[in-house]
């Protein structure tokens, strides 16, 4: 009985792991109900099993059409059908072997051995069928929503797969991007609540939804010190990229850092291993006194030496920057500290970093976020094997750290980040990227990414990047992204079993990331904001104080 019921149509065409489908004329209706329960029919993302002797082969329902002959595009020749046939293309992703006579006896598997042939039955899979290809591995895996289709089965997720071999969160603004983010780390942390994760928030939003787990640093509890610069990064920091960099002022500037840093010293380690990059601390004074000591006396050649100092007592004098410029008599061997504060180590009950970079001036924070990467991955290098403490650090606003054009970022962090990309997997350091805009994104850092986290996206260069970034197999799903709701994702890769599309688990309102859209109409209605709001704006906005968070 439950054949004639499900059965929706018959294989035509086989073209490596596509099929084409003729729907049977009855399919009128986009439901059939079955056991008390409505399946979708033929419905672009629902799952569709083809008997195919003693095994069930499984697809995924990626277009449906009616033309008088379908087209040949993706393989398939014209068949001279009639006007009235409906047609359906199925991407097969896995088969099963039937252990039982009972719809969930069976054994499945990823991938396909055996195909269909033509003339053979398509079906849809049912609740049954689907609870077994979707049940929860016996390897570590995370709850973290439901299948769109069938909202009573729950969706997992591999967590060694796809916090080891990176991944990545993908939706245009108001998709649900932020909250899908809050969904996976609290689901990670119910499973591991003695984890190592840094998560870079550019718009502070992420601390109210972890009050209890999160360690929020912002910019009045940041504490970068300028000593744990790279050469680099202290060139942007103490010269400026707008400024012209001649290799005199660099030649300067090297000289001087590693002259302080060898002064300070660091215990155990000799003076002559101390090299410009070694994070060993140094005083902004007697980098100074090393410039004016090197000033030849012709005064003008002293350009390059006073365009230096002048630039950092700029920024001594700027309050701003009091999270990295430190005094003299501040500065003191705290690496330890640091990284402990920020890698969560130990844990501490906290097993998560907020780093609240919104605050951060514009024209340092790439900075930051260069120095926060490198120490991650630094970190990780110098320690034992086997890894001990893994680390996750995940980049909101990843495009903008990490962007197509080279000319277009800061790149000590895009080489920061490419490196945890390519090599993170081997020093236990997890990736995660948050974009809203991932044809901007570097490709080749995507690309390292194995598990693709695709919301909604309406944006088709968006759609094209990736498209180009899904496995062959179902790159044709991109086309439903503009389709999905709020919180509905379409994930492939090593961190499901399968491809999946799914709606993500729902997060108390207190809980959510400040990220809502903003009802404008609604606080329009009434005239509210007096000039003591303005007055506490201003006061707050002087003092860069967060105002309180009001749910």
């Amino acid at each position: 009985m439950s054949e004639q019921i499900l059965k929706i149509g018959r294989v035509v065409e086989v073209s490596g792991a596509r099929v084409l489908g003729e729907l049977e004329a009855s399919v009128e209706d986009l439901y059939r109900t079955y056991r008390s329960r409505r399946y979708t029919v033929g419905q672009v993302g629902s799952i569709v099993k083809i008997e195919a002797g003693d095994k069930l082969v499984f697809g995924v329902v990626t277009a449906l059409r009616m033309h008088e002959a379908p087209t040949t595009e993706g393989g398939f020749e014209s068949l001279g059908t009639t006007s009235d046939a409906k047609w359906l293309e199925v991407e097969l992703f896995g088969e099963a072997l039937r252990t039982g006579l009972k719809e969930a006896d069976f054994e499945f598997q990823r991938g396909v051995v055996t195909y269909p042939l033509p003339g053979q039955g398509i079906y849809v899979a049912s609740v049954d069928e689907l609870s077994r290809i979707y049940h929860q591995p016996s390897r570590p895996s995370i709850r973290v929503g439901s299948l769109s289709q069938a909202s009573s089965l729950p969706v997992y997720l591999l967590s060694d797969e796809m916090l080891g071999k990176h991944f990545a969160v993908l939706g245009t603004t108001g998709s649900g991007k932020s909250c899908s983010v809050v969904v996976l780390l609290r689901s990670i942390l119910a499973a591991a609540p003695n984890a190592h994760i840094i998560l870079l928030d550019p718009h502070n939003e992420y601390s109210v939804a972890f009050p209890d787990e999160a360690e929020v640093i912002d910019p009045t509890s940041l504490n970068l010190p300028h000593w744990l610069l790279n050469f680099e990064e202290s060139i942007e920091l103490f010269i400026g990229k707008t400024e012209f960099v001649a290799t005199s002022q660099t030649n300067i500037l090297r000289d001087a850092i590693l002259d302080a840093r060898r002064q300070f010293g660091a215990d155990g380690i000799p003076k002559d291993s101390i090299t410009v990059d070694t994070p060993v601390p140094y005083r902004l004074g007697d980098l100074l006194k090393h410039v004016e000591k090197s000033k030849p006396p012709q005064t003008a050649k002293q350009d390059p030496y006073l365009k230096i100092e002048n630039k950092i007592r700029a920024l001594q004098a700027d309050s701003r920057f009091s999270f990295m410029i430190r005094p003299d008599d501040d500065v003191s061997d705290s690496l330890a500290n640091i990284v402990s504060n920020y890698l969560r180590i130990p844990v501490a009950s906290k097993p998560l970093s907020v780093i609240d970079i919104s605050g951060v001036p514009s024209d340092v924070v790439d900075v930051v976020v260069s120095v926060l990467c490198r120490m991650v991955f630094d970190f990780a290098v110098w320690g034992p094997r086997p890894v001990q403490v893994p680390i996750l650090f995940v980049c909101e606003e990843a495009h903008r750290y990490a962007p197509r054009r080279d000319d277009a970022a800061f790149q000590p962090t895009k080489q920061a980040l490419s490196r945890i990309a390519k090599e993170g997997r081997k020093y236990g350091v997890g990736l995660g990227l948050v974009s809203q805009r991932p044809s901007e994104l570097a490709e080749s850092i995507l690309s390292q990414c194995n598990t693709l986290v695709a919301l909604r996206m309406s944006n088709q260069q968006d759609q094209k990047f990736v498209q180009r970034a899904l496995p062959d197999s179902v790159s044709s799903l991109v086309e439903i992204l503009p389709t999905l709701r709020t919180q509905e994702a379409l994930i492939v890769g090593e961190g499901t079993v399968v491809p999946v599309r799914l709606r993500f688990n729902a997060i108390p309102v207190e809980r959510r990331p400040q990220s809502a859209d903003v009802p404008f109409v609604k606080l329009w209605t009434e005239d509210v904001a007096g000039e003591d709001y303005i007055d506490a704006m201003v006061r707050r906005w002087r003092m860069q104080e967060r105002a309180p968070f009001e749910a």
